[in-house]
């Protein structure tokens, strides 16, 4: 008998959908900005460059579109086993049991995650209370932002049954 594979709908992805217009009109911005400002420069100026200063200068660039599709690339996947997450560069995965509650308040700039502790002591919901942000759910994204969140706080209440 073959194996079951898992329903389609028991994996949820959230993806920044604004901040992704905006880091692809910015790379492409920065791309011909950085291409207008080399072609501007007189021939016998653009001539002075040596090749480890042109690479230098591409190497500045592209760490800059870096920095930003980094931001863009942030995601929060959701199945039975818990939440994985990338905030930038960073990778997470919490644990159904580890998670407390997903808020995502107004002026908040994207979703938190509240933790309980991993040693098992009495959750707190204080300024100590262990968090980390779900950039993947940004609130510019508005509605699509808090339907995210939404969906979260429904896996939780069935994954860890409170």
């Amino acid at each position: 008998m073959p194996a079951v594979e898992p329903a389609a709908e028991e994996v949820f992805i959230a993806r920044p959908h604004r901040l992704r217009v905006l880091v692809a009109i910015a790379a492409i911005g920065l791309c011909l900005l950085t291409a207008v400002g080399w072609f501007a420069l007189p021939a016998h100026i653009r001539v002075l460059f040596t090749w480890s200063q042109r690479l230098t200068l591409l190497a500045v660039l592209a760490v800059l579109l870096l920095i930003i599709v980094a931001a863009a690339a942030s995601y929060v996947r959701a199945d039975a086993d818990g939440l994985r997450f990338r905030n930038g560069l960073r990778s997470h995965q919490v644990p159904w049991d580890r998670v407390h509650k997903i808020i995502l308040r107004r002026g908040d700039p994207w979703a938190m995650l509240l933790m309980t502790p991993a040693d098992g002591r009495v959750f707190t919901a204080d300024l100590d209370a262990e968090k980390r942000q779900l950039m993947g759910i940004q609130a510019g994204d508005r509605a699509l932002a808090q339907q995210a969140v939404e969906e979260l706080r429904r896996r939780l209440t069935r994954y860890r049954g409170t």
